[in-house]
């Protein structure tokens, strides 16, 4: 079971608008999850401020954008975060038209931390 607090307090934030995945990173136009993909992501959620949070705990309400993406990527975790597309596809693992990040970084970590339900 994923924590959806962390997701609002740490992997929106963190990965899903510092990595610019729905408007795209730097020098690239393709709108990546804005556009034509599996996932499609709201790219208000790259520019809305982040909720209030007590650590991971969320306090107050969310923007509505990153409710609207955590229903989204909801969708791509498996019971095995090392097999679930949202760890997969940013590492290169799997099909996607480049690697975000290493399977090393902090940022992996993070996506396998909530993944897994050790954040909580």
């Amino acid at each position: 079971m994923i924590d959806e607090d962390f997701f609002y307090c740490r992997i929106q934030p963190e990965i899903i608008a510092t990595q610019r995945c729905s408007s795209g990173g730097s020098g690239e136009g393709g709108m990546c999850h804005s556009a034509r993909s599996a996932l499609r992501l709201a790219p208000e959620g790259e520019t809305d401020p982040p909720p209030a949070c007590d650590g991971n705990l969320l306090v107050g309400d969310p923007p509505a954008s990153y409710v609207e993406n955590y229903e989204r990527v909801r969708f791509t975790v498996r019971a095995d975060p090392f097999n679930s597309p949202f760890y997969r596809r940013p590492v290169g693992l799997d099909s996607h038209p480049r690697e975000i990040f290493s399977p090393a970084s902090a940022e992996a970590d993070l996506i396998v931390e909530w993944l897994t339900g050790s954040g909580m």
